[in-house]
């Protein structure tokens, strides 16, 4: 329940020894390696040669690792899907890197690259001949009619001939002129909105009359590049469109079948991701003629694991590991590993949503856990929706091959459901239908949840001053602990007294000592403020002004009437769902009734889960972080592999 003590690993060895320790130190996925300034350490940086080296290396393994992906997407696009049940519950394998090396090593990377490649080019060759075939069928199709070729028109010994386009126009001016001309006879082949296909013919004595009348009406000669008439020639085109075709569904059958060759690319990929965070580890390095050293932040109870393994592949002489403690670093360049147990760990995506601590912060995760179990089981608040997720989150994790985070954020899930299972026992609500007990209704019990939203509220704000004070004594700041937090306690306790007196235990005792611990704790505020100030004066101004924070404290508590509002209004939309299926005749109700009830339903599960874990999320990011969190830290990133499509086994388990 606590961050990880991290400690700052250095690693002498040999250059030879290089890439096998970089392989050793990402089985592990732990360590994460930082830049080891040259001339802190009195070490000798990398070399411009060394660097640029390096760099080129980068570039033609991102360039290769690239291809791998285009090809495996573009292989991907074609196999033959597999049913939503096998790919979710086939077992992913887990290989160490080793094994994923030898995996590799036994087919020829570049063959099957350039096989997918190959299909990949071949399909857009076939593709691209498609289009021009549609294109030139299209054309043909216009001109079909045309019974000759347009190129060989010397076959008429007496008569001219001339084939091409006239422009439409509204009026037909054109077109009227050239047919009614009784110089050429025309022979009207198409026309569409824009343009009319004709064949002129015409007295090869008159053909200086004729080509003026043309030019006149804008006539357009054919560029026609076949060597047969257009039927002929469309015909032809269709046959290779069909062959086209034809070899373009073998190509895609051929493309169903290649799970070899998609497992294959899987393994490349995770391989060359593998090798280029090596390869770019190596920036990070310095070196001396014959050593490197190497330098990073590892959890401090991974120390063993890191010096087991180094052990068990190295000779003890061709290596040096130190572990030192991260104290006396800069807390900002130490990452934060957060800690916590089974049941604390999926909720620590609400505080990473939020910000990581920093290193000497706490972690908020044990203390956002409880209430934001409470809030959203009492925004859901119903037996059904909460055994619905109950049920399917169990079997998701129980049956199904997920990623890690998925599986986390199922289990994050699978754990609020019980809240919201007890909340609607509480509420006697199941689907909306009252069960036969209840220890509050959201119809009846309006104002008592509300009552009861606002106590909830009071007691995580409370909390979270709590915490501020701590935070304020451990940091030796016994004034900030009173201005900011314990004179804040005072006058809510205070307060609580005075409401008792009047209300709950009529007594005025309990006001008068509410009313004497809130004054006492309002001037406590000023005082602290004042005395921490070099200008007592202003201090002492700084201090009223910090008593106008009750507004927002008031307006904090009001956030939490949501709890009340989310939890009713979800019941409520099931209840009216469920009356109007009521309205439904008897038989209608086991039929579309049925359809009715689980798809609206469906609907407002969805809708009460989406604010539950919004609101849920904002209660706790505003009112409660909002009073002694700050947040800020560095995710630890350690030299990993993808895990896209493997597992990674640790050395135990290889």
């Amino acid at each position: 329940m606590a961050i990880a003590k991290m400690k700052k690993i250095t690693l002498i060895s040999f250059h030879e020894k290089k890439e096998q320790l970089l392989t050793a130190i990402q089985a592990l996925q732990s360590l994460e390696v930082i830049d080891l300034p040259a001339s802190k350490e009195n070490l000798q940086s990398l070399s411009p040669k060394e660097r640029e080296s390096i760099e080129q290396n980068i570039k033609k393994t991102e360039s290769y690792l690239e291809n791998v992906k285009e090809a495996l997407s573009f292989l991907q696009t074609y196999l033959k899907k597999e049913s939503l049940i096998k790919q979710y519950t086939a077992p992913r394998q887990s290989l160490s890197l080793d094994e994923l090396e030898e995996a590799v090593d036994a087919f020829s990377s570049d063959n099957v690259l350039e096989k997918v490649m190959g299909l990949r080019a071949y399909q857009k060759k076939l593709e691209d001949t498609n289009k021009q075939l549609y294109e030139q069928e299209d054309f043909l199709i216009l001109w079909k009619k045309l019974s000759f070729n347009p190129r060989e028109t010397e076959a008429f010994e007496h008569v001219a001939v001339k084939v091409g386009t006239i422009p439409q126009t509204l009026a037909n001016d054109y077109i009227t002129e050239v047919t009614s001309s009784p110089l050429v006879y025309t022979e009207e082949i198409f026309q569409n909105k824009e343009v009319y296909g004709a064949a002129i013919f015409y007295d090869p004595a008159q053909t200086n009359d004729v080509t003026a009348l043309l030019d006149r009406n804008h006539f357009q000669v054919l560029a026609y590049e076949y060597d047969l008439p257009p039927a002929e020639a469309l015909a032809d085109i269709q046959s290779q469109m069909q062959q086209n075709r034809e070899s373009h569904k073998q190509l895609l059958a051929d493309l169903a079948v290649m799970r070899a060759e998609e497992w294959q690319l899987m393994l490349l990929s995770e391989f060359y991701y593998a090798k280029l965070q090596r390869i770019k580890s190596q920036q990070l390095l310095v070196n001396e003629k014959h050593l490197f050293v190497i330098q990073g932040w590892l959890e401090e109870d991974k120390v063993k694991g890191i010096k087991r393994i180094l052990a068990d592949e190295f000779a003890e002489n061709e290596y040096a590991l130190t572990a030192e403690d991260a104290d006396g670093s800069d807390i900002s360049e130490i990452p934060t590993v957060l800690k916590n147990s089974k049941l604390v760990t999926p909720f620590e995506n609400i505080t990473a949503m939020y910000s990581l601590p920093k290193y000497d912060e706490i972690d908020p995760t044990p203390f956002l856990t409880p209430f934001y179990l409470l809030f959203f089981g009492m925004m859901i608040a119903d037996v059904g929706y909460g055994l619905l997720l109950l049920i399917g989150t169990f079997l998701a994790l129980k049956f199904l091959t997920i990623s890690k985070g998925m599986r986390n954020n199922l289990l994050f899930f699978h754990i609020l459901s019980y809240p919201s299972i007890l909340w609607g026992l509480v509420y006697g609500s199941f689907f909306g239908l009252e069960l036969p007990f209840m220890l509050l209704s959201t119809s009846n019990d309006a104002n008592t949840i509300l009552l009861i939203s606002v106590v909830f509220g009071v007691v995580q704000i409370m909390f979270g001053l709590g915490i501020k004070a701590y935070l304020s004594l451990r940091d030796q700041n016994p004034l900030g602990a009173i201005s900011d937090s314990i004179g804040w306690l005072g006058i809510f306790v205070g307060l609580i007294f005075i409401l008792f007196g009047k209300m709950l235990f009529p007594s005025q005792v309990l006001v008068t000592v509410g009313a004497a611990v809130a004054i006492t704790s309002a001037v406590a505020i000023v005082l602290a403020t004042a005395m921490a100030s070099e200008n007592k004066a202003l201090g002492a101004g700084a201090g009223l002004y910090n008593l106008y924070g009750i507004t927002g404290y008031i307006g904090d508590m009001v956030s939490y009437t949501r709890l009340m509002a989310l939890g009713v209004s979800g019941g409520s939309i099931a209840v009216a769902f469920n009356m109007i299926i009521d309205f439904l005749p008897l038989w209608a109700r086991f039929t579309i009734g049925a359809v009715l009830f689980v798809l609206l339903h469906t609907i407002n599960f969805g809708l009460s889960m989406l604010s539950a874990y919004v609101h849920g999320a904002r209660l706790v990011f505003v009112e409660f972080f909002g009073k002694f969190y700050e947040g800020g830290g560095k995710a630890l990133e350690p030299l990993k592999t993808e895990e896209k499509y493997i597992y990674l086994k640790n050395k135990k388990e290889a």
